[in-house]
């Protein structure tokens, strides 16, 4: 016969469970991880199932805490979840209390990511004060990114496009996991060490928010303010954004764009050699016309109409200067420094010698500075010889000479040339610079 009274009955059992659950201070606060599955709301509480591959609890979300939840729980999510383990006796089964529920994987990062940006943007780390200008012209660009990826690749394609005359500073630094800020604060740190660029690119693929979780760093973010050159984000893709987009002094939406940004356009610098080529050209003309037209002024003016031989030496002259001017054209050495350009273009597309670029250039900015000079020489010759001559034709202008006390004397409208063509009594008609007077002689 057994003994009836040493068996328990099920809800000896099951409060003695409770009993032993309800008073373990370990499960009175517990921290645990894991993924959301069986999600039901009911009256303004949410129930659901959390596991793991090995295990799972039931768990409920009351409704004071449901209804302030900041995202929408849902099947396979991953959460973080503060609580505690609270029996039910009368089914023999334990539920999981939810106090504090949040979304974890890139729901967490991006809740994380929007408290560090909110932090650094009350700092002033984002302040446009503060950026700097991004020159229009590098000799020498840094590149901070990975040296496998294909990042590197399109910025350094793009430069030798738009731009092959830069030298590019490769620093390889880790973009993805938990040792990049590290490797790029190192990277940005040799930068400053070595002092060899005039910007900087700091830039990587695409991928998830996740992979890019690296560039949100509040210590990389620091140092980037810090930095005393400027600096390009092409991070990611043109939807991505992180904490270094916002902290750099530029963001472009690649890596390629980075590379657009610091690099100016070389056929667009072909354009405005040509569009000043054009203005120079249209300068000399003006002055041509300027100058042909106050010869012409000269030509008609009163006084000189009388000195034909004299106009008539001036303007040989200054033929003769006119066809120096065209044997020695500004246009024509325009024209031959436009074909050397075209010349040096074609030999750089066939050979691509950065060091024969360089030479050509040279060459293109003294052949530029011989044509200024040859013009203001030839003008300079011009002006001079033409009030010389203008000087000359003051000087024997014979109203100028008659004001010194000299006077034409006439007989008859005869001029007198000496006193053997006069006699006593006779009428002459003297002639002053200011006007004439009828004289007696005695």
């Amino acid at each position: 016969m057994h003994d009836e009274n040493k068996y328990y009955t099920v809800s000896a059992i099951t409060n003695y469970i409770s009993y032993k659950i309800s008073t373990d201070v370990a499960l009175k606060l517990v921290y645990i991880k894991g993924e959301m599955s069986n999600v039901r709301y009911s009256k303004g509480h949410l129930y659901f199932v959390l596991k793991d591959t090995e295990a799972e609890i039931s768990s409920i979300i009351f409704a004071n805490v449901a209804s302030k939840l900041k995202f929408s729980p849902k099947d396979g999510m991953k959460v973080l979840i503060t609580g505690s383990i609270t029996p039910y006796s009368k089914r023999g089964t334990y539920n999981l209390i939810v106090n504090e529920i949040i979304e974890f994987g890139e729901g967490y990062l991006y809740q994380k990511f929007l408290e560090s940006k909110d932090r650094l943007e009350k700092l002033g780390l984002f302040s446009p004060e503060h950026k700097k200008q991004i020159p229009a012209f590098s000799k020498n660009i840094g590149v901070i990114t990975s040296s496998t990826g294909d990042a590197i690749n399109d910025i350094l394609s793009t430069i030798n496009k738009r731009f092959p005359l830069v030298t590019v500073y490769v620093y390889p630094a880790l973009v993805q996991g938990p040792d990049a800020p590290k490797s790029l604060i190192k990277a940005l740190n040799k930068v400053e060490k070595d002092n060899l660029v005039d910007v900087v690119i700091i830039a990587r693929g695409g991928g998830s928010f996740e992979d890019l979780n690296c560039f949100n760093d509040e210590n990389l973010a620091k140092t980037i303010y810090d930095f005393s050159l400027p600096i390009v984000s092409g991070v990611g893709h043109e939807n991505d954004y992180t904490i270094c987009d916002f902290v750099c002094d530029d963001r472009a939406p690649t890596p390629t764009g980075a590379a657009v940004k610091v690099t100016p356009d070389k056929f667009s610098l072909f354009e405005q050699l040509d569009t000043k080529k054009q203005k120079i050209s249209i300068l000399i003309n003006q002055k041509i016309n300027l100058y042909t037209q106050q010869l012409m002024f000269l030509n008609n003016n009163y006084y000189l109409k009388n000195f034909n031989n004299v106009i008539l030496s001036f303007e040989t002259k200054h033929k003769e200067l006119l066809n120096k001017l065209e044997l020695n054209s500004p246009l024509t050495k325009i024209n031959n420094s436009y074909d050397n350009v075209m010349n040096i273009i074609s030999r750089i597309k066939a050979y691509n010698i950065v060091n024969k670029i360089n030479e050509l250039e040279k060459q293109i900015n003294q052949n530029e500075s011989n044509i200024y000079k040859c013009m203001t020489n030839c003008l300079d010759k011009l002006s001079s010889n033409f009030y010389n001559s203008l000087d000359k034709l003051v000087l024997v202008n014979p109203l100028n000479i008659m004001k010194k006390g000299y006077a034409v004397v006439y007989k008859d409208k005869n001029v007198i040339s000496s006193s053997k063509d006069i006699n006593e009594d006779d009428i002459l008609d003297v002639h002053f610079y200011d006007g004439n007077k009828k004289v007696k002689v005695i």
